[in-house]
């Protein structure tokens, strides 16, 4: 989860909010769940909870956040493996198992790791490897997914959804987008081959007729992060806009071919606590501009990166926004195609103005009032 939000001011943010506004971009009255204006069914996307890194974590606790997420009613999990070592995926694919147990679809995220790379990595300013995707070698990359995929067919496990990248729209995720400046097309142009190449070959292998042929396939979330007013220019501004150049890249599409089609366009929704639905709207209208309506956004992550600024201008609190940017889901969702809506996430261990948990649960485990907020909205499926 990025954490760039954090940087926009208040007064930049009203700007925008009112520019989105005059260009129709605003939230609308939220229709009534199951039933649209002219009496006919409509679209509620199922939801999702994020607990990323849970396979390193004790069976207790594994085993305790499945069943919650469960309790929930949620119908989707997200994470992704650790590492490709054997512990790495005996880890994993026990997580899946007990994921499915608790009769919960599992969205897997294959991000790019060290062990996918020839040489040392670079270490970016936060203090993390850079893995540019133009380098990462996908012989290596080819290996490791083809072991894990392996691993859940011996153990008879189902794949539902892939999500091949997260946030590779920005540079502390994939070091080929450019930092402290605009794109050039040569930058750019590598960064669509370093991605399509990474998706292409991540595809073809879980399509392949041995492993998951049916699963479906989902494009990295994009983190929006150079979208916000006053954001420095540290990733492509517009990523829905580079990602729909994915489809022909030296005349080759990457999002639909002989060997695939990607089913979902990945985003990741992180909205503003001063204007939770209005910001929310706002970007995935971006996202819908930019990619048309071929293809369901699948909201991967969403939720607030800064727990502080709640209590709100509004005096509304974190579990009101978040029922607040739900209803401008379910609105935009009677429009245009929406898939799941995943919320980051199942814990986090931040704390908001009043020293209350950031997340589903509290420090001793017990549900906090989000938790509330996201079963009501999916008992409605």
């Amino acid at each position: 989860m990025l954490m760039l939000m954090a940087r926009v001011r208040a007064w930049l943010l009203s700007v925008w909010i009112l520019a989105m506004a005059l260009c129709g971009v605003g939230a609308q009255q939220p229709v009534a769940s199951g039933t649209a204006q002219s009496g006919v069914a409509t679209h509620i996307s199922e939801i999702g909870i994020d607990r990323s890194g849970l396979s390193m974590q004790s069976e207790a606790v594994r085993q305790k956040t499945l069943s919650d997420i469960h309790a929930l009613h949620a119908t989707w999990f997200r994470d992704g493996p650790s590492s490709g070592t054997p512990a790495g995926v005996a880890n994993f694919v026990e997580e899946l198992r007990l994921a499915k147990e608790q009769d919960l679809k599992v969205l897997i995220t294959i991000m790019q790791m060290d062990e996918d790379y020839d040489g040392p990595l670079v270490m970016t300013d936060h203090g993390w490897r850079a893995k540019p995707l133009s380098q990462i070698n996908l012989t290596k990359f080819s290996h490791r997914f083809s072991a894990l995929l392996d691993a859940l067919k011996a153990a008879n496990i189902p794949v539902d959804a892939v999500e091949f990248g997260s946030e590779d729209d920005c540079y502390y995720y994939d070091a080929d987008v450019p930092s402290g400046h605009t794109a050039s097309a040569s930058e750019l142009h590598i960064w669509l081959r370093g991605y399509g190449e990474f998706l292409k070959t991540g595809a073809q292998i879980l399509h392949d007729p041995r492993y998951y042929p049916q699963a479906n396939i989902v494009t990295f979330g994009m983190a929006h992060s150079g979208d916000w007013p006053g954001a420095m220019p540290q990733s492509l501004a517009k990523p829905a806009k580079e990602v729909a150049m994915l489809a022909d890249v030296d005349s080759f599409n990457y999002l639909d071919n002989a060997s695939y089609h990607v089913n979902f366009i990945g985003t990741h929704i992180y909205a503003s606590p001063s204007a939770p639905a209005e910001t929310a709207t706002a970007l995935l209208h971006e996202d819908t501009w930019a990619l048309g309506r071929a293809k369901p956004l699948w909201v991967t992550e969403f939720g607030f990166l800064d727990p502080t600024k709640f209590p709100n201008k509004t005096a509304s609190d974190e579990s009101q926004a978040v029922a607040q940017v739900l209803a401008a889901f379910d609105n935009l969702g009677q429009r245009v195609p929406l898939g799941p809506l995943c919320f980051y996430s199942y814990n986090s261990g931040a704390v908001d103005s009043s020293n209350h948990e950031h997340g589903l649960v509290d420090l001793k485990g017990n549900f906090v009032p989000v938790a509330g907020v996201l079963s009501a909205r999916a008992k409605k499926r």
